[in-house]
């Protein structure tokens, strides 16, 4: 069995006693191909707790300063994490992201950027679309309910996947990738986690 395998079992039946933890919808996650999924992002338990949810094996972006730390860098870096810098345009994650994602892997990216208060999700930023578009895969939306307390239960949701096709290998401005994500990504999430979008908050 490869550490991989070993690591995910443990950590898989601790958040499965801990957090009674439920998958819903991973039909939407089709035999053959490969995804950028995308979740709400309520807690550094997140990725792992995706992690369990799936039989293969997925891939997470990570903020940089949590490789400073050689040991847990080094673990994360077996667990299928690889670091990013946040608010920076860092073309060396961008292009390694594509890579794993033409090369057949599950990629991981939350697209609020942070993890997000109680009530509601921050604004989407739009990377998760073009590493999508650049890679030629879809999108699966996920959203995460529940509350991270002893012996209380997660519920995870993976949604139908967004369609990407008609910008595979085209030219995409920005403004269309900040719009699939505002009016398609975003709203998908929101719908799957019970927690409205930033636009929903300030409207209310």
């Amino acid at each position: 069995m490869s550490f991989y395998g070993f690591a995910r079992g443990l950590v898989k039946l601790y958040y499965r006693i801990v957090f009674r933890v439920k998958a819903e919808g991973l039909e939407n996650l089709e035999p053959g191909r490969n995804y950028v999924v995308c979740p709400n992002h309520k807690s550094l338990n997140d990725p792992p707790l995706l992690g369990t949810c799936v039989k293969t094996s997925l891939r997470f972006m990570a903020k940089e300063e949590l490789f400073e730390n050689k040991l847990f860098g080094a673990l994360i870096s077996v667990l299928g994490a690889f670091p990013v810098k946040r608010g920076e345009g860092d073309l060396a994650a961008l292009k390694a992201a594509i890579k794993l994602l033409k090369d057949g892997e599950n990629l991981v990216i939350f697209p609020e950027g942070a993890r997000s208060p109680k009530e509601h999700l921050h604004k989407g930023k739009s990377g998760a679309v073009l590493i999508a578009v650049k890679a030629g895969v879809d999108i699966v939306p996920v959203g995460i309910r529940g509350t991270y307390k002893l012996f209380s239960k997660m519920t995870v949701h993976f949604g139908k996947p967004i369609r990407l096709g008609e910008y595979f290998g085209k030219r995409v401005d920005s403004d269309t990738l900040q719009d699939i994500t505002d009016n398609r990504l975003m709203p998908a999430i929101s719908e799957l986690s019970g927690v409205p979008t930033y636009e929903d908050k300030n409207c209310g």
